[in-house]
């Protein structure tokens, strides 16, 4: 009896052993080359679809920063046009003022 409970014993043992290296087999297939270059694949369509969507951004960027630097340097050019405006004005005055002095 201990000879059929061994038997059965290795029996079960191979069963077990055969499922587990099925399951193992299944496994392996799961990751074929096909897979791999359909994955290599798909990041590279999305790297190519992203990537120029980065280049825009970035160009975005830098263009805004220009603007903001040419925006500031117009502020102080204005502002400085205003004051070059009145120094003309005031010239302007007394050089009417000496004029009508020099009139009488």
């Amino acid at each position: 009896m201990s000879v059929k409970k061994g038997l059965e014993q290795n029996t079960a043992i191979e069963i077990e052993t055969n499922r587990v290296q099925e399951i193992l087999h299944i496994k392996e297939k799961d990751l074929s080359i096909e897979l791999l270059l359909g994955t290599c694949l798909a990041m590279a369509l999305g790297f190519l679809l992203l990537l120029p969507m980065i280049h825009i951004k970035n160009q975005i960027y830098y263009y805004s920063r220009d603007i903001s630097t040419l925006w500031s340097e117009y502020s102080i050019l204005v502002e400085e046009n205003k004051d070059l405006r009145q120094k003309i004005e005031t010239i302007r005055f007394k050089h009417y003022v000496t004029d009508t002095l020099d009139i009488e």
